[in-house]
C-alpha cells in the first residue's frame, strides 16, 4: 500500500476531528456576525463602545478573548489533526505492520504529516481573514500566511517528535507551549538572571521560541513589516524537531 493511500486512510479517520474544527471555526464565525449585528462602527467593523453599552465588561471581554484565541487557532488545528501521528499506529499495532513491509516509515508518516499539517493551514486561513473581515471590516493581506505557517510548523515538527516515544503527544506540545509562554515572560522580566550557566540557554533552545512568535504576532496585530527573521527561526525549530522526528522513527524501529 503506498504511502499516499496510508495518508489517505489516516485523514478519513480523522474526519470526526476534522468535522469538530469546522464546527470550532464556525462558533468563531457566528459570534462575529453577532459582534458585527449588534455593533457595527462607523467603519464598517465592531465597535467596542457599542458592544459595552449592550453587553457591559463580560461582553467586551468574551470578544476579546475569542480575538485572543482566534490567534491561537493554527495551534490549536494542527495539536488536533496531528495528535497521534505515530503513537496511534503504534498503540493499534499498525506500526509493526508497515515495518515488516518493504516501505520508508518516514515516508509514510511524513506523506501524513504534510497532508494534516496541509489541512491544519488551510482551515486556519480559511478562518482568520474572515473572522477578521467580518469583525473588522479590513483583513491583513498576506500577513497571514507567515503567522499560520510559523505555528504549524514549529508545533507540527514538535507534536510529530513527541509521537514517536510518547503517548498523549498533542497534550504533551500543549504544556510545551503553555510552558514556553511563562518562560519567556521570565526571561524578559529577568527573573531568571541568577539561573545556573548555560541551564536557561538550554531550556530555551528546546522550547518552541516564543519570543519570535510574539514578534510575528505583534507585527500582524499592529499592520507592519513581517519580521522574517522571526519566522525563519520559527521554522528552523520545526525543521529541526521533524528531522529529529524521522531519526528517532528509525532509531526505534530498526
Amino acid at each position: 500500500m503506498s504511502a499516499l493511500r496510508l495518508a489517505g486512510l489516516a485523514v478519513r479517520s480523522r474526519r470526526r476531528r476534522l468535522l469538530a474544527l469546522v464546527a470550532f471555526a464556525a462558533l468563531f464565525l457566528a459570534a462575529a456576525l453577532t459582534g458585527r449585528f449588534i455593533a457595527t462602527g462607523k467603519e464598517g467593523g465592531v465597535e467596542m463602545g457599542q458592544l459595552f453599552l449592550v453587553g457591559g465588561y463580560p461582553l467586551v471581554s468574551a470578544l476579546l478573548l475569542l480575538g485572543w484565541v482566534l490567534g491561537r487557532f493554527p495551534l490549536i488545528a494542527t495539536l488536533v489533526l496531528l495528535a497521534g501521528l505515530v503513537s496511534d499506529d503504534r498503540r493499534d499495532g499498525f506500526l509493526r505492520t508497515y515495518a515488516v513491509r518493504p516501505t520508508s516509515l518516514v515516508r509514510v508518516y511524513g506523506t501524513r504529516w504534510l497532508l494534516f499539517a496541509g489541512l491544519a493551514f488551510l482551515l486556519s486561513i480559511a478562518l482568520m481573514p474572515l473572522f477578521d473581515l467580518i469583525m473588522l471590516g479590513k483583513v491583513a493581506g498576506f500577513a497571514y500566511v507567515p503567522l499560520i505557517l510559523a505555528y504549524v510548523i514549529a508545533y507540527g515538527g514538535l507534536t510529530a517528535l513527541l509521537s514517536v516515544w510518547f503517548r498523549g503527544d498533542a497534550w504533551i506540545a500543549l504544556l510545551v507551549a503553555i510552558f514556553a509562554l511563562v518562560w519567556n515572560a521570565l526571561l524578559t522580566t529577568g527573573t531568571l538572571a541568577g539561573a545556573p550557566p548555560g541551564v536557561t540557554q538550554v531550556i530555551t533552545f528546546l522550547v518552541p521560541p516564543q519570543s519570535q512568535f510574539l514578534r510575528l504576532e505583534g507585527a500582524f496585530a499592529n499592520i507592519q513589516p513581517i519580521p522574517w527573521d522571526a519566522f525563519f527561526l520559527i521554522s528552523a525549530y520545526g525543521a529541526l524537531a521533524l528531522v529529529a522526528a524521522a531519526a528517532s522513527l528509525s532509531l526505534r524501529e530498526h
